[in-house]
């Protein structure tokens, strides 16, 4: 239900160039049909080295996957795990039981421990799950299995089956056969969900490296401006959609994720976040989107917050910013540069009114009014960039009033670098 843009007077295109990435080795063979050609982010050679990492595991498990009471073993723990898409923190499952996943690893292989365990430290934090629901409840523990890993999001997956054989998998869509993922960590294993079943893989015991560092914590709190407790008046998500999910499958559900931002002081221009909403936000400002559509009732930035903003930083505009989580919860992890040509774009374009600002004085029937606004902000700050695991930005919300659109539903579009409508808001002063 995204709104028809008018055509504005002026489009700023910026273009990336993409190449398609190369299999790292010569003996690379397709799961059935090879996977069409795609665009893949170019790896870092950090990345890389993770890369031989992730897939020296993945085929190990693979391996030990072959035998049925391995294979039992792992169904179990996935099965009690009470976390999303019940994941598992690899590092910690690898060491859980007396170091018994460690143990089928090496032997299955003919590896001493001490060689899987290297490669598991240096790696960064893993998790370990079936991403497809589908196959979540297809797999009952038999042989049909692959494990498939990535080490960035969108690029096609490396899988091996339980012969250790190599193959390429469609970045675009799953295979028939199930697929267990161990990838870069999205959760934070060290908050255990409310009301969880017993889990040796789940908290604090068993291992090291299974933590997301600062995940879970609610981000940056933007210069001691806290929430209000209970039922609190301030500015309100009523509607949301998104054109997309911004996943690829093998990443599972999207974490998508709402940063009300500002500038970094009274003298630095730089954006950072004051309130994050999304599934692992603190408590008032827990919001959790799983389809392309939403409807309801969600707190952003309470009237309390809007208030002390206004006060520290005096006719400056906050800026709402949608992405779809690929790290650490809560804590935005994108490329500044990416971030930086968005804020630019919607510049030029739209003359600085890329921001929302509530009007204390103004009321249409006792409710305060937010507008569109100037932001005074000029870039993301640079301790929000991150080389291993990008967030996906999905872009900031322009008020219509600002675009000149009109729509029944929405009143703010979210529009990314090239101006184009990766979602719609309805946004709503309560």
């Amino acid at each position: 239900m995204l709104g028809r843009t008018l055509p504005p007077a002026l489009l700023l295109v910026l273009l990336a160039a993409c190449t398609d990435r190369t299999p790292p080795t010569a003996e690379s063979e397709p799961l059935a049909a090879a996977p069409a050609a795609h665009s893949a982010p170019s790896l870092s050679a950090g990345e890389r080295s993770d890369e031989v990492r992730f897939e020296a595991l993945a085929r190990r498990v693979a391996r030990a996957l072959a035998e049925p009471e391995f294979r039992a073993y792992v169904k179990a723990e996935l099965d009690r795990s009470q976390f999303t898409e019940h994941k598992v923190s690899f590092q910690r499952f690898l060491r859980a039981n007396g170091g018994r996943a460690l143990e089928a690893l090496a032997r299955a292989v003919n590896e001493p421990q001490a060689a899987v365990s290297a490669d598991a430290d240096g790696a960064i934090p893993l998790e370990m799950y079936m991403p497809v629901p589908a196959h979540r409840s297809a797999w009952s523990g038999g042989a049909n299995l692959l494990v498939a890993t990535a080490i960035v999001d969108h690029e096609a997956p490396i899988a091996f089956d339980l012969a250790g054989k190599r193959h390429i998998l469609d970045p675009r869509q799953p295979p028939a056969t199930p697929v267990l993922a161990i990838v870069p960590v999205e959760t934070d294993f060290n908050h255990v969900p409310i009301g969880r079943a017993t889990c040796t893989t789940c908290d604090g015991g068993g291992g090291t490296g299974g933590d997301a560092g600062g995940g879970g914590t609610g981000g940056d709190t933007g210069g001691g401006i806290t929430p209000s407790a209970g039922a609190t008046p301030g500015l309100y998500l009523s509607y949301a959609q998104f054109a997309s999910d911004f996943e690829g499958w093998l990443k599972g559900a999207p974490e998508f994720e709402i940063h009300m931002m500002g500038p970094a002081s009274a003298t630095d221009t730089s954006l950072v976040s004051f309130q994050c909403v999304g599934e692992k936000a603190p408590a008032g400002y827990t919001w959790d989107m799983n389809d392309l559509t939403w409807s309801g009732a969600q707190l952003l930035f309470s009237t309390a917050q809007m208030d002390a903003y206004n006060a520290a930083y005096p006719g400056k505009a906050y800026v709402i910013f949608a992405v779809e989580d690929d790290d650490t919860a809560c804590g935005i992890r994108t490329d500044s540069d990416r971030g930086n040509a968005l804020l630019k774009a919607l510049s030029a374009v739209y003359n600085e009114y890329k921001g929302a600002k509530d009007e204390p004085g103004s009321f249409v029937n006792a409710t305060r009014i937010i507008r569109g606004a100037r932001t005074g902000v000029k870039f993301i700050s640079s301790l929000y960039s991150f080389l291993r695991s990008n967030d996906d930005i999905i872009g900031i919300a322009v008020s219509d009033a600002v675009r000149g659109t009109y729509n029944p539903v929405t009143n703010w579009t979210v529009l990314d670098k090239d101006l184009k409508q990766n979602g719609a808001f309805r946004l709503e002063m309560r």
